[in-house]
């Protein structure tokens, strides 16, 4: 059974499909660096990562730690519903 961010992550990809963007979700079992965002894309040469968020939800300290390291290094670096993420993602 899919979770409601399960939702949100499923149609976020169903978009990035749809406009040609390369993406992979990490799957983190323990041996990688925990906060990496939940989406990494790489969309018109620019890297993004996403944290897929449901509604209400806000990025825990280290998650937005982790996305003003990605800024930091060049990158982009968003969170929120599928909505907010897929309207972000049009301005690009």
């Amino acid at each position: 059974m899919m979770t409601p961010e399960g939702h949100e992550k499923k149609t976020i990809k169903k978009y990035l499909d749809s406009i040609g963007a390369w993406h992979f979700s990490p799957s983190m079992t323990g041996f990688g660096k925990a906060g990496v965002p939940d989406i990494i894309v790489c969309l018109n040469g620019k890297f993004i990562g996403i944290e897929v968020k449901r509604e209400g939800k806000e990025p825990t300290p280290l998650q937005n730690k982790r996305m003003e390291e990605i800024k930091y290094a060049g990158g982009g670096a968003l969170w929120g519903t599928a909505e907010r993420v897929i309207g972000a993602l049009k301005f690009l």
